[in-house]
């Protein structure tokens, strides 16, 4: 019980391991758990890449949702992150299938896991919020509607597919019965009703914030070291914020939120503070 209170589990995740074990299919269920952990270090090792720090995370039939602090994406950031996913399960299959045909005795032992993993990778990337391609089309329509009317779009496609998988599972009942199907449905209706199963985000608009007479103040101390990128994701969306740059020689700079969106429509976001000529 102290495990579950540490790791947030998914409802449908539960129900998926009593499913593998009543079919007497345990290590399929550790095998899935295995190259869920890989799409996870694909979504990971992308963000922490590009500057986010990781701040939670839950455990899902298809996945862990990686939640990041303030949960503030730039807008192909996210789409970045998002497919790294279903990337590092079709570079594990595909690896697996290269060693097969240098190795076939080796077939025998990982064939479950490319498949698994191949599948994973094909649901994840289906346009049904919060999976992968959700996320992805959430994220590209919000350019234009923003991310409310985005998330109401995505809604659309998480009915439809439910409403295919489900037919599918009725379908399954009288040929070859495939709970699978029904935990589906399950789990896109979840990241639809269950706000706490979506991932965090914020839309924000930083061009047309509007400042006060009086307004409260962010002050951070950065490094030179920092990217363009890293001051961006910095600023709140409800504080004027102020970053006060520090130098290896000891000298100190600061950058209003205006300098820094002025400095990101000159430079790539990944620019050094330290190549800047400020």
């Amino acid at each position: 019980m102290r495990i579950l209170k540490k790791i947030p589990i998914h409802p449908t995740f539960i129900l998926l391991f009593f499913w593998f074990l009543l079919s007497g299919v345990v290590l399929e269920f550790f095998i899935l758990i295995g190259v869920v952990l890989i799409h996870e270090l694909g979504h990971y090792v992308v963000a922490k890449k590009l500057g986010y720090k990781l701040s939670g995370f839950y455990l899902a039939p298809y996945g862990v949702s990686l939640n990041y602090k303030d949960g503030k994406f730039l807008p192909y950031d996210e789409v970045k992150i998002a497919l790294a996913g279903p990337m590092a399960n079709f570079a594990l299959s595909f690896l697996l299938l290269g060693l097969w045909w240098l190795f076939p005795v080796l077939y025998c032992f990982t064939y479950q896991i490319a498949n698994l993993s191949l599948f994973l990778a094909l649901f994840n990337l289906l346009p049904a919020y919060p999976l992968d391609g959700g996320r992805v089309l959430v994220s590209a329509l919000s350019e234009k509607l923003g991310r409310k009317k985005a998330l109401k779009i995505s809604i659309a496609f998480n009915l439809a597919f439910c409403v295919v998988f489900f037919i599918g599972f009725v379908i399954t009942c009288f040929i070859n019965y495939n709970p699978t199907l029904a935990l589906m449905v399950v789990f896109l209706l979840g990241g639809i009703m269950e706000s706490k199963f979506e991932g965090r985000y914020e839309s924000i608009n930083l061009f047309n914030k509007k400042i006060k007479d009086f307004s409260h103040v962010k002050s951070l101390a950065v490094s030179e070291q920092a990217s363009l990128g890293e001051l961006l994701r910095a600023i709140d969306s409800g504080k004027l914020t102020l970053f006060y740059i520090l130098y290896a020689d000891g000298k100190t700079r600061i950058l209003s939120e205006k300098a820094v969106l002025s400095l990101c429509m000159k430079h790539p976001i990944t620019t050094k503070i330290k190549d800047l000529m400020l």
